[in-house]
């Protein structure tokens, strides 16, 4: 019985830094809304995987994607990420994150639900 070699530091394919644009068909206006978005991923075909999967989850149409070493105008800028989670009911969310409105946390949430629960709690 052969045992599976294990992937050591050298081994792994380091990530790069992808952005990915979306229209939300379904948001202001007749042609919807277009926002940015970053993720990391190892290379091309992880990514296409990664964009697809999330458009198709979310009901998006993808604009474009490429590794943000390659995007010249949006290089200098940090977008927020493809998906996050929110700090309080844990679940993972793609829009817009609700920050707290305590002006001393940093705390973001996936709804004003959860952020109203989060300073009931937190900053009573």
């Amino acid at each position: 019985m052969k045992k599976k070699k294990e992937l050591t530091d050298e081994d792994q394919i380091p990530s790069e830094k992808w952005l990915v644009a979306f229209r939300n068909p379904s948001g202001r206006g007749t042609e919807g809304s277009m926002f940015v978005r970053q993720f990391y991923a190892p290379g091309y075909y992880e990514a296409y995987d990664t964009v697809l999967t999330h458009a198709e989850k979310m009901n998006l149409e993808v604009l474009w994607f490429r590794e943000k070493r390659n995007c010249g105008q949006y290089m200098n800028r940090n977008f927020p990420p493809l998906e996050s989670r929110c700090i309080y009911c844990n679940k993972k969310f793609g829009h817009e994150a609700v920050p707290c409105i305590e002006e001393s946390c940093e705390m973001e949430f996936c709804s004003r639900e959860c952020m109203v629960e989060h300073v009931a709690h937190r900053h009573k």
